[in-house]
C-alpha cells in the first residue's frame, strides 16, 4: 500500500506541474494579447486625442478613495484619489483582469468617437464636393469657347458662320476684281484693283 501511494503521490506532482506549467504559458499569453491590444488601442486614441473616464469600479470595486479614473490618449491611467492625490500607471501595468473591465467600457466610447469623426468629415468632404462643383460650372460658363463648324462635305474648312462669311467675302472678291471696283465707288479703302 505504501507503493501504491508513493505512485499516487508521484501522479499528483506530476499533474501539479503540467497545471503550473499551463498556467504559466496561458499567463504569459494573456500578457501577450493585453500588450497587443493596447498598442492598438493607444493607436486609435491617440489621433482623437481624448482621454476617456472609466468607472472607478473598473479599476477597484473595495477601494472606496477613488474619484476618477481617466485613461489618457497616451496609454496612462490616471486615478484620482478624493483628497486630490493622482497616481498615474501606464495602462499596461495594471493586471488583466483590470484592463479587460476598463476595455470593456473603452472600446464602446472609442467607437462613438470615431463615428462621430467620421460623420464630421463626411459632411466636410460632402460641403467640399459641393464647392467644386459650383465652381466647376462657373469656370465652365466663363471661359470662352471655339466654335468650331462640323467639317463640310468637302472638308475643305472648318470655321464659324462669321469666319466662314469672311472666307467666302474674300474669295469673291479675289475673284471678281470689277465686283470689288465698284463696291469702292472709287475711294482707296484697301480693295483690291487691277
Amino acid at each position: 500500500m505504501n507503493q501504491e501511494s508513493n505512485a499516487d503521490l508521484s501522479l499528483s506532482i506530476k499533474d501539479l506541474q503540467a497545471e503550473f506549467q499551463q498556467i504559466s504559458e496561458l499567463t504569459e499569453l494573456e500578457r501577450s494579447y493585453a500588450l497587443e491590444i493596447l498598442g492598438l488601442l493607444k493607436g486609435l486614441i491617440e489621433p482623437l486625442n481624448v482621454s476617456l473616464h472609466v468607472k472607478p469600479s473598473a479599476v477597484s470595486k473595495t477601494d472606496n478613495t477613488i474619484k476618477d479614473v481617466v485613461l489618457t490618449p497616451q496609454g496612462t491611467i490616471c486615478i484620482v484619489r478624493d483628497n486630490g492625490a493622482i497616481n498615474a500607471r501606464p495602462f499596461d501595468s495594471l493586471p488583466s483582469e483590470v484592463l479587460m473591465k476598463i476595455l470593456t467600457e473603452v472600446i464602446p466610447e472609442v467607437r462613438r468617437l470615431l463615428v462621430e469623426r467620421r460623420q464630421k468629415i463626411n459632411g466636410r468632404v460632402g460641403m467640399l464636393e459641393k464647392v467644386v462643383r459650383e465652381f466647376r460650372k462657373f469656370t465652365a460658363a466663363s471661359e470662352p469657347k471655339a466654335k468650331i463648324s462640323p467639317p463640310s462635305k468637302s472638308g475643305s474648312s472648318r470655321f464659324t458662320t462669321r469666319e466662314k462669311n469672311t472666307e467666302d467675302a474674300i474669295k469673291s472678291i479675289l475673284a471678281d476684281p470689277q465686283k470689288s471696283s465698284s463696291q469702292d465707288n472709287g475711294n482707296d479703302s484697301g480693295g483690291i484693283s487691277q
